[in-house]
């Protein structure tokens, strides 16, 4: 048996957050692992520097409740580490604590600037997460342009120092080869505890994008794959049209049945806004979807030149290097595109579409 627990909060409220995290955590028993100097990592959803309103990276609320409640149980040593989908550097994680709303948290734990790492089953990983003791993945639940939804499973994709990110597109360039690379990534991380913040989640063109949808809810399990398979229950996502879930569930790393405690899960009325990349993709369920997927067009990023403001993150974030700016607007060579939508996803403009 996996244990799912849920707890509704109504808005990013410390009272209502404590309570919350503290029947998560009763729930899948945590007090129990902890041991007297252990040094325990809190892994967020930092994508990019943006404004928690945004519903783009872990609300600083929810991880201040994490450290308040570990702080309760004699935990000592906590840090926070993400690497987000741009340069890692000090300064860089700096300008992403700030602009995330995290400084105020560093009364409690750690904002790592450590922009050291190494290696383990061939990743490259953040050296806070090669030397925590326990993990605890606070991720955000949002869409997003390749895997259709983020949240536990993905979420670890930030272990992966910045710009090698892009990397392991160009390895994986299929679906179901970076799905399935994600999950080893998550078997050699190993999450001790996934937490996820459902109460503003992301809806439409994520993880970078789109718009900011109310659910009031979060969500924690020992296992990440559990806990996404119930985060898109709750975005009311079409079954199968998640690829990581769908390899997951193939390799059997769910082990028993799920069942939920705490709170009833209410599935999104209307479900989840897909993002422009994967609308359509729902209907590849059904034999003519299968059809129009063999032999039709795949989608592929493309411009708008009136949003673009020429920052040039789209092109340090392409995997195959087929991005350049030009007269200060960007410029995407359709040739080798492995349709990743790296681009897309960390566009502070909101200036590509899937075509």
């Amino acid at each position: 048996m996996t244990l799912v627990s849920l707890k509704g909060v109504a808005r990013y409220d410390d009272a209502l957050i404590d309570e919350a995290i503290a029947a998560h955590f009763d729930a899948l028993n945590v007090a129990a692992d902890l041991k007297p100097g252990m040094k325990v990592l809190i892994k967020p959803n930092l994508l990019a520097a943006r404004d928690p309103a945004t519903a783009v990276t872990t609300h600083p609320a929810i991880l201040a409740g994490v450290a308040r409640w570990l702080r309760a149980h004699g935990v000592e040593h906590i840090t926070l580490a993400d690497s987000s989908g741009g340069l890692y550097t000090p300064a860089a994680q700096r300008t992403l604590y700030r602009v995330c709303g995290l400084n105020p948290l560093a009364d409690l734990l750690t904002l790592n600037e450590d922009v050291s790492h190494g290696s383990k089953n061939g990743f490259n990983l953040l050296t806070p997460v090669l030397e925590a003791d326990y993990i605890i993945n606070c991720a955000k639940l949002k869409t997003h342009g390749l895997t259709t939804m983020t949240a536990g499973v993905k979420n670890l994709f930030g272990c992966i120092p910045g710009l090698q990110k892009p990397e392991w597109h160009c390895r994986q360039p299929s679906l179901e080869g970076f799905a399935n690379a994600l999950i080893d990534l998550c078997e050699t991380v190993k999450p001790d505890i996934t937490l996820i913040d459902a109460v503003d989640c992301l809806e439409g063109n994520g993880p970078g994008g789109g718009d900011v949808r109310y659910m009031g809810m979060t969500l924690a399990s020992r296992s990440p794959y559990a806990a996404d398979e119930i985060g898109a229950k709750l975005m009311a996502l079409p079954d199968g049209l998640c690829p990581v879930i769908k390899a997951a569930r193939k390799r059997g790393v769910i082990r028993g049945d799920i069942t939920l405690t705490g709170g009833p899960l209410v599935p999104a009325n209307p479900p989840f806004k897909l993002p422009d990349a994967i609308v359509g993709k729902e209907k590849l369920l059904t034999f003519n979807g299968l059809f129009h997927f063999f032999f039709g067009r795949r989608k592929r990023p493309k411009v708008i030149e009136a949003n673009c403001i020429g920052c040039g993150k789209c092109a340090e974030s392409c995997p195959m290097h087929l991005i350049e700016i030009k007269d200060r607007k960007a410029v995407i060579r359709t040739k080798g595109c492995i349709s990743c939508f790296c681009c897309q996803e960390m566009c502070p403009a909101h200036a590509i579409k899937a075509k």
